[in-house]
């Protein structure tokens, strides 16, 4: 399967949610905290992991995707609150929530999930929580620094709300690097547009 591509669905993240982001990592980078922080240039809402996928299939997934947003309105979404995964006094994920019209952010994500499933994509089994990782702790970070991460999230005031409108989705290819993840575009999927 060495051809094979690393896709997943997402919807991208505009610049004015990048900015907030940023500030907010530098906020926590001063604290020097064990946390390896991403690159919000890179950051997207991932909606369906697909993982490593045949090329052939990429039209099948687009298809699939075009039924799905058909009949979707595009909408609006938020930044929110600060958090973790899995917890204050040992995280392993920092992140941003999200807010705004989460009911059609909900319905899209299992629509996606259930036009791409007979495709050969399981459906996730852990339910969907919307949120823009800021960050990962480090792997050999010692309980005191996982401590010390929680208590800096729970003591940061969350940035002041930035609303962004959702149009369309992107399937995305991810190539892992030594440097870190590249992200290429390569479907765009307007909401609300007929499959041709």
């Amino acid at each position: 399967m060495d051809s094979a591509l690393r896709l997943f669905i997402a919807i991208e993240i505009p610049p004015p949610v990048q900015a907030v982001m940023t500030a907010t990592i530098r906020a926590f980078a001063a604290r020097n905290l064990a946390v390896r922080w991403v690159d919000p240039a890179s950051t997207h809402l991932t909606l369906k992991f697909l993982g490593a996928t045949p090329p052939d299939r990429v039209d099948a997934i687009a298809v699939a995707m075009h039924e799905t947003v058909a009949t979707q309105k595009p909408f609006q979404l938020a930044t929110a609150e600060l958090g973790v995964f899995p917890s204050l006094r040992a995280p392993r994920v920092v992140w941003i929530g999200v807010t705004g019209d989460l009911a059609a952010l909900h319905t899209l994500q299992a629509d996606i999930e259930g036009k791409i499933a007979p495709l050969g994509f399981p459906t996730e089994q852990r339910p969907f929580s919307p949120h823009l990782t800021l960050g990962r702790s480090d792997k050999a970070a010692t309980g005191a620094q996982r401590a010390a991460i929680g208590a800096a999230v729970a003591a940061m005031t969350a940035p002041t709300p930035v609303t962004w409108p959702v149009s369309h989705l992107a399937l995305m290819r991810s190539e892992l690097r030594p440097t870190g993840a590249r992200y290429t575009a390569l479907q765009h999927i307007e909401l609300g547009q007929k499959p041709v």
